[in-house]
């Protein structure tokens, strides 16, 4: 793979650091394959920008397609898809393993990478050894979740960004059972009059988890007047053995009226040194035994909770 002097495109700073020392780490700045996404390109073997995929459901086909002739032994594989900048109006429904998406470009703006189909989820479905790295999602028209992961299990969402389509969504990103996930430094906004219910939403059940998993510097505002910036349903299972194992820490939450920042309900997690902006909402709810260090701003009045004094 190379490096040129437009890869850090997008990232504030730090981030584009935290992301390469991560893959270095991971041994990924040498992936076995390396595929390209491009509307400017031809379609045919993803191997170049002049031969890369218009689509993303094509390369995640190649992708899989080549780890299937792979004997077992080999299957995980490092997978890398470079997506240039533009508009790909898809629904990903099917998921590559072992592979890290990287989307070029400037967020925020109309030369970034963006995932928005017409209708529904950008992806729904199960996914896993997923990273993915400076794109912009953005729901089509209902009310479907942006990011619909059933089981999501090792999957790494880094400084993106999320936006609700042409009403209003559900949540930015919705987990069933999730493991050993990271959900670092996104953004999840609002460019019009329609908004998340949820910034977040872990979910659960019998055999279900929020587990071992970071959710660290998110920044969310783009909630609906009862929104709630990161939920954790009672019967997602966040701890072991009386001790947590997920961490929810240093998000930067703004509700737009009478909803809660973080609502952890199943008392499971640990929540620290978040800071929570609201008028007529409820910062936090969770359990004090695990928090620590948490702001709460209410009209100007600044608390810091679980109360230190």
């Amino acid at each position: 793979m190379t490096v040129t002097k437009h890869i850090g495109e997008g990232f504030a700073n730090g981030e584009l650091y935290d992301v390469l020392k991560q893959l270095q780490n991971m041994s990924l700045l040498t992936p076995t394959e390396v595929y390209y996404v491009s509307k400017g390109g031809n379609n045919t073997t993803g191997k170049s920008w002049e031969n890369a995929f218009t689509t993303l459901t094509a390369a995640i086909t190649a992708q899989r397609a080549m780890r299937a002739d792979k004997p077992s032994a080999e299957q995980s594989v490092d997978t890398w898809i470079i997506m240039a900048p533009g508009l790909y109006e898809e629904n990903i429904t099917t998921f590559p393993f072992s592979t890290t998406i990287l989307g070029l470009g400037v967020l925020g703006t109309d030369k970034s990478t963006e995932i928005h189909p017409a209708v529904g989820s950008c992806m729904a479905g199960t996914v896993s050894g997923l990273r993915m790295y400076n794109i912009s999602f953005q729901s089509g028209t209902g009310t479907a979740d942006t990011l619909d992961f059933d089981i999501c299990n090792n999957v790494h969402i880094i400084g993106c960004e999320f936006y609700a389509g042409a009403t209003n969504s559900n949540a930015a990103i919705t987990t069933q059972n999730c493991g050993m996930s990271v959900f670092r430094n996104n953004r999840i906004l609002s460019q019009s009059a329609f908004k998340y219910t949820y910034g977040m939403y872990f979910g659960g059940g019998a055999d279900k988890y929020c587990i071992a998993c970071d959710i660290d510097g998110n920044i969310i505002t783009g909630l609906a007047a009862t929104g709630t910036g990161i939920y954790i349903a009672s019967n997602c299972t966040c701890s072991a053995n009386g001790a947590p194992q997920t961490i929810i820490r240093n998000n930067r939450i703004a509700l737009a009226g009478a909803g809660t920042g973080i609502d952890d309900n199943s008392d499971g997690c640990m929540v620290c040194d978040n800071y929570v902006m609201h008028a007529s909402g409820t910062a936090y709810d969770y359990n004090a035994s695990f928090a620590c260090q948490n702001i709460a701003n209410s009209s100007g009045t600044v608390t810091d909770e679980p109360n230190m004094t």
